[in-house]
């Protein structure tokens, strides 16, 4: 197989293509669906700002009705201005309103339907209230997934939006040995970020599974083109949603300049590239741990006495 690098796709990647834009006020989400909003922190980059992600589970989740949909608003910092939202006029959000309740057709649609394209060029940003004012997310990245837990016997193509926790692991160590086994003289793709990787080998690998104080996480990456989605690794709960994630594409974009005012000249390429995890998981399971090292303390110390 012979692959191409394909320099103007990435230069079409950084720029602004015609698509019909679209707003969705946050107050009506929580209104209908359920929403759990994590917030990430950038250290690892040796810069400190928050990322906001909020899940948005479909009404049938978790209903074992095959119809387990998250839609995944991530409200990414402006490392210039330090302010991540900025005001909208109301007559600007109210001609390009979109209902909450459109806000799984896509993926639905992209799911178990034929006509799977349609309204594909829809740019959609998130807006919040805050008193009588509204702002939008200035960087705002959506990402639509369908949860599933498939028989492993039965071979599901994921694509680049289908989270199957059922599948075997597949460590990218071993990918990338099974990938040059076929095509000895090729670049693994994700070992060169400009590789384009064809449509039919989209895939979203599951590469471990681990269990951290009564939750199981569930290890993803994402086999495709590069820079198409926010993220190409991340961590998934059931229940919780997506609880990590790795924006380097945003942070350090192939083929496009970075800035170089504002905070972003302090930015640092990270060793390894890293999950940003929900920083109230972080709490929560940590809380866990000091709780169980108390009570085994405290059966220490009973058993002691005996």
């Amino acid at each position: 197989m012979k692959q191409l690098i394909l320099y103007l796709l990435l230069f079409c990647s950084c720029a602004v293509m015609a698509q019909e834009q679209k707003y969705i006020l946050l107050d009506s989400i929580t209104s209908n669906y359920t929403v759990k909003k994590y917030t990430l922190s950038t250290l690892p980059y040796k810069v400190d700002y928050e990322i906001e992600i909020y899940n948005v589970f479909s009404k049938n989740y978790g209903k074992d009705l095959d119809s387990d949909f998250i839609v995944l608003f991530s409200v990414l910092p402006d490392l210039e201005s330090k302010n991540s939202w900025q005001e909208i006029p109301f007559d600007m959000l109210q001609k390009k309103y979109m209902p909450a309740k459109k806000l799984f057709d896509r993926i639905y649609r992209r799911t178990y339907e034929m006509d799977s394209k349609k309204d594909d060029n829809t740019t959609l940003s998130l807006v919040k209230k805050v008193k009588n004012k509204y702002f939008v997310a200035k960087n705002c990245r959506i990402n639509e997934f369908f949860c599933t837990n498939i028989p492993s016997e039965m071979s599901v193509a994921t694509g680049r939006y289908i989270i199957d926790t059922n599948q075997a692991t597949m460590p990218v160590s071993v990918l990338r040995s099974l990938y040059k086994k076929r095509y000895p003289n090729e670049v693994f793709p994700l070992d060169d970020k400009h590789w384009i990787v064809p449509k039919y080998l989209e895939h979203i690998y599951l590469e471990n599974v681990e269990e951290k104080e009564g939750d199981t996480i569930y290890y993803f990456y994402l086999y495709a083109t590069y820079f198409v989605e926010s993220f190409d690794k991340f961590a998934y709960i059931k229940d919780r949603g997506i609880v990590a994630a790795s924006y380097y594409e945003f942070f350090f974009p192939i083929g496009c300049k970075t800035p170089i005012s504002g905070d972003w000249i302090k930015l640092r390429t990270p060793y390894k590239k890293e999950l940003f995890w929900a920083e109230e998981l972080k709490k929560e399971w940590a809380e866990k741990e000091k709780a169980w090292k108390k009570e085994r303390e405290r059966e220490e110390k009973e058993f002691n006495r005996l």
